[in-house]
């Protein structure tokens, strides 16, 4: 098991994508979900771009340029809503506050049982996450 808090909350998240796919978007897709789920959470939309990243990032929230950057031509909404997470939250690592995040997202924008999977994932890899509901 990853050591850190980053490391297990990646994990989690990739197990997730593993077990329970989400859907893949184009650029042009993907900037126009973003920019729903921005006015549905009163922020302004991010700028989304493709671009070359490292090998180890598949996605990368720029906060003070409100930007993601992403590696793959057809990001998955997991991915979107990760650096989405990391844009809104006051904190920018992958602490408690990110990851409720990230399981709201998924909750409200993905499906209820994405939320909870991925809030037991968390859960089960001992990272701390705000409790879970079903209901908004």
């Amino acid at each position: 098991m990853p050591n850190n808090e980053t490391d297990r909350s990646n994990a989690a998240e990739d197990a997730l994508q593993l077990e329970m796919p989400t859907r893949s978007l184009t650029i042009p897709e993907a900037s126009e979900w973003l920019q729903v789920i921005a006015e549905n959470e009163d922020v302004d939309p991010p700028l989304l771009t493709q671009e070359r990243l490292s090998r180890n990032l598949q996605g990368l929230a720029i906060s003070a340029d409100w930007c993601i950057a992403v590696r793959s031509k057809k990001p998955n909404q997991l991915l979107l809503l990760h650096e989405m997470a990391h844009l809104v939250c006051a904190n920018k690592n992958h602490g408690t506050e990110f990851r409720t995040q990230v399981v709201r997202f998924l909750r409200r924008y993905v499906s209820v049982t994405h939320a909870a999977r991925l809030h037991a994932l968390y859960e089960e890899s001992g990272l701390s996450v705000d409790p879970f509901s079903s209901s908004m």
